[in-house]
């Protein structure tokens, strides 16, 4: 938190000292307690990634929309949020196109890159063998894998199509709109209190070997679940029954009418939707709270960046002088 405060702070800073356009959009590096590089205009982030080191650069990106960079280096990029936040007067940070994760081999694992609160207008590719990469509070078409990344992590995000490949991957508390394949036979995909809405049908007949996962605490509204899944603790909307599947069990079977507390009879995504349970306390998953992305850790889209209010900077001698109030979101 210290670091994302400097970075907000360095920003503020810099463009309330009049060194360029107060529209123009921005991306601040902070590296330890070094002094922070600001990076301004639609390749501030690319700009801010080939400044980086190897490991531990944190990237705080303004509002706006940037171009997409490929993520060369193990970082941590912290967007204002992938929706607007209207209460807060906090805009979406947009990156346009797809983003590449291809750390070349001579950056040592384990990696620890970390992305939250951005809305990607294309895929997240991910290219090299990365362990430890984190898509937090974001939402993207396509995660498609090109290697065997292990240790990845999708989490309160909204995936707008596929995740195709995966490997080693947890995806919690997210919406997950399309399908999600596996990469081979020693892929773990493991889906803990997600809505799935489509899984199978007949345009991907040759891809169903590739469609094993396992869904546990999730609201599935697909109608062609397969036996090499693994269903527990889950609403079903579409089937009546599992019979015959194995390892599945502790499922509820009712219709999408009886699914959610805001009356619609359907799991289209939107921004105002929260999919709370319409019967929270009858649906407890594994872990004793409500099945879907209402329970776990909770639907919680507002990313963790907070905002600086009150910002007062004075030039005294040789030294900036700083007054904040920073409000956690």
């Amino acid at each position: 938190m210290k670091k994302i405060l400097l970075s907000i702070i360095a920003l503020c800073c810099t463009l309330m000292a009049g060194a360029q356009d107060s529209d123009q959009i921005s991306a601040v590096l902070q590296v330890e307690d070094q002094t922070p590089q600001v990076f301004f205009g639609a390749s501030a982030l690319k700009s801010a990634i080939e400044a980086a080191p190897d490991h531990g650069g944190v990237i705080t990106l303004t509002s706006g929309q940037f171009n997409a960079a490929d993520i060369t280096k193990d970082v941590i990029i912290y967007g204002a949020g992938f929706e607007t936040d209207a209460e807060k007067g906090v805009f979406t940070t947009s990156i346009r196109g797809d983003i590449n994760v291809n750390l070349p081999e001579g950056i040592s694992a384990p990696h620890g890159i970390f992305v939250e609160g951005i809305w990607v207008t294309g895929n997240i590719n991910v290219k090299s063998a990365v362990d430890g990469f984190t898509l937090s509070k974001s939402s993207f078409n396509n995660i498609d894998f090109d290697a065997p990344a292990t240790r990845c992590v999708i989490t309160q995000s909204y995936v707008r199509a596929e995740i195709i490949d995966g490997f080693d991957l947890y995806v919690q508390n997210s919406y997950v709109k399309e399908r999600v394949m596996v990469m081979d036979d020693a892929s773990y995909i493991r889906l803990d209190h997600c809505i799935l809405t489509r899984n199978y049908d007949d345009t991907y007949m040759s891809y169903t070997n590739r469609m094993r996962y396992n869904c546990s605490n999730c609201i599935v509204t697909n109608t062609r679940p397969m036996n090499i899944q693994t269903y527990n603790y889950c609403i079903m909307t579409g089937v009546s029954n599992l019979n015959g599947y194995s390892a599945t069990a502790n499922n509820y079977f009712i219709s999408i009418a009886d699914v959610f507390d805001d009356g619609i009879n359907n799991a289209t995504y939107s921004e105002e939707r929260t999919f709370e349970l319409k019967n929270p306390t009858t649906y407890i998953g594994s872990d004793g709270k409500p099945i879907g992305p209402s329970g776990g850790i909770g639907w919680n889209k507002i990313p963790s960046t907070p905002i600086v209010k009150n910002l007062d900077a004075t030039v005294n001698g040789a030294s900036l002088e700083v007054d904040y109030d920073a409000e956690v979101r």
